[in-house]
């Protein structure tokens, strides 16, 4: 009979230790989190930018090593299980951000590789540390002020100004048209269908919306050009250069406030952090009667890693560019415009 009991009350003891074992990382996630948050909300709340060291850089690494060295506390974990904690967290906080915390598509994709980055970067002197330990021991470090290490940073970004940049994004085209018909095309493009221009990255995946329509008030220098894309974002372009059948320039104006309503409020193209200034249209006349339309956009960023964000804003402005001479090619070979 005691046998009996004795057999009966074995198996019941791996399932505790097992759970017991899990506590030290579910502990560490909750926390994880809640610190991500709290750092997100004191941030959006006006106490810095953005767009800081503290959100891109301090907040993925302190967590990765906090939750990796919490995680494999009396624990033995493979080199995998280490390195597996950034992918996790930055699935988890991508899914906080745009069910919870109202971040577009866009402005997950753009951090999401700084955070994996950092976070492999704090989780590796972590691996190295329990590498070296004969036994893990896990009251030898107590990793909670790792916690605190995103909101000391926070305090320091208030004084840490982001390195300002300009860069300028160009596209170019041939069309099969003079200088003269390729300047009338372009000045104003009117009743833009969904279907027109071509395939991109930024507007097909990314699902950035595609312009609608743009037209021109006025003639010369102080002229209009008033530009309506999809999900009634409106934004106007101020002539500040005009040669007919050469070029024309302007800087952009955002008279109301449907851009910023309906972008991710992160990547504004009139904020602190991003700030799109001019473009225009240059026209080359080719030997062969065909025209060059080169499409550029100049514009400012203001953030700890611009080099990074420069190179999404090759992509992004780009790919709207590209599209834009694609409408404007596609009319010019079709005769419709003017």
């Amino acid at each position: 009979m005691n046998d009996d009991n004795a057999m009966n009350e074995r198996p019941a003891r791996p399932a505790m230790s097992a759970t017991r074992h899990r506590w030290p990382l579910i502990t560490a996630l909750a926390g994880a989190a809640a610190v991500a948050i709290g750092v997100y909300l004191l941030i959006e709340a006006g106490t810095g930018g953005a767009v800081g060291y503290t959100l891109l850089v301090v907040l993925p690494a302190a967590l990765s090593a906090f939750v990796a060295w919490a995680g494999s506390m009396g624990r033995n974990w493979r080199r995998s299980s280490f390195f597996l904690v950034p992918v996790w967290l930055n699935v988890g906080f991508a899914a906080i951000g745009a069910l919870f915390l109202r971040e577009g598509v866009l402005c997950i994709v753009m951090v999401m590789p700084l955070w994996m980055l950092f976070g492999l970067l704090g989780v590796w002197p972590v691996y190295l540390h329990r590498k070296k330990q004969a036994r893990v021991d896990s009251s030898i470090f107590r990793a909670d002020a790792l916690l605190l290490l995103p909101f000391l940073a926070l305090l320091i970004d208030q004084h840490v100004a982001a390195p300002q940049d300009s860069y300028v994004v160009t596209r170019a085209i041939v069309v099969d048209a003079s200088t003269e018909e390729s300047w009338q095309a372009l000045l104003a493009i009117p009743g833009i269908a969904a279907d027109e221009g071509r395939w991109t990255f930024t507007q097909n995946v990314l699902r950035l919306p595609r312009p609608v329509d743009a037209t021109l008030t006025g003639r010369g220098v102080g002229a209009v050009r008033d530009a309506r894309w999809q999900d009634g974002i409106a934004f106007q372009e101020i002539v500040t250069d005009w040669q007919p059948g050469q070029a024309i320039a302007w800087r952009f104006a955002f008279p109301d406030p449907s851009i910023h309503l309906r972008t991710d409020r992160h990547i504004n193209p009139n904020s602190k952090q991003l700030r799109i200034e001019r473009g225009g249209y240059r026209l080359i006349p080719l030997a062969d009667g065909r025209t060059r339309i080169e499409l550029w956009t100049r514009y400012t960023m203001a953030t700890p890693v611009n080099a990074y964000a420069a190179m999404w804003g090759e992509r992004l402005l780009g790919d709207i560019q590209a599209n834009v001479l694609a409408i404007t090619a596609a009319r010019l070979k079709g005769g419709a415009h003017g």
